[in-house]
């Protein structure tokens, strides 16, 4: 089953979060967005997404708070997420979760980039993990073609 690429960019920081929103939507993707870990939570609940754009820092539910709730999801449903980080802090995340961390502020151009490749992977992942030959060919017929 093939997912859609669905993001959800979630920040404290309304113009952060209506730039990023504005540059994914210019680029042809569906994006919703959350103020807050709590909103985020609620977008989860109600909506399959593929990617998660995610501050760390915000009021009420955190984004720490956020990934440990992903962790309590089944693959299949959650999304991956890019961290969006203004601290120095080092912290491990899972990741089979966390594919990537950009560091605030940051350069636009680095934040397209690492999404467009984090779906190029996803969309190769998901289109491997649907493709199942009618005919499989065993190495030696593939050799002797």
């Amino acid at each position: 089953m093939r997912r859609e690429k669905r993001i959800l960019i979630v920040d404290d920081d309304d113009a952060i979060r209506a730039l990023l929103a504005t540059v994914l939507r210019r680029r042809g993707l569906r994006v919703d967005s959350a103020r807050n870990g709590e909103q985020a939570l609620e977008s989860l609940a109600s909506c399959r997404y593929v990617l998660m754009v995610l501050d760390l820092m915000m009021p009420r539910v955190s984004g720490y708070e956020v990934i440990e709730h992903l962790g309590t999801v089944s693959p299949d449903l959650r999304p991956v997420v890019i961290v969006l980080t203004a601290g120095i802090e080092q912290r491990s995340f899972n990741p089979n979760i966390v594919i990537g961390t950009i560091h605030k502020p940051f350069d636009i151009e680095l934040f397209i980039d690492t999404v467009e490749g984090c779906l190029t992977a996803l969309s190769d992942q998901l289109q491997l993990d649907d493709c199942h030959p009618a005919n499989p060919r065993t190495p030696e017929e593939t050799k002797a073609n």
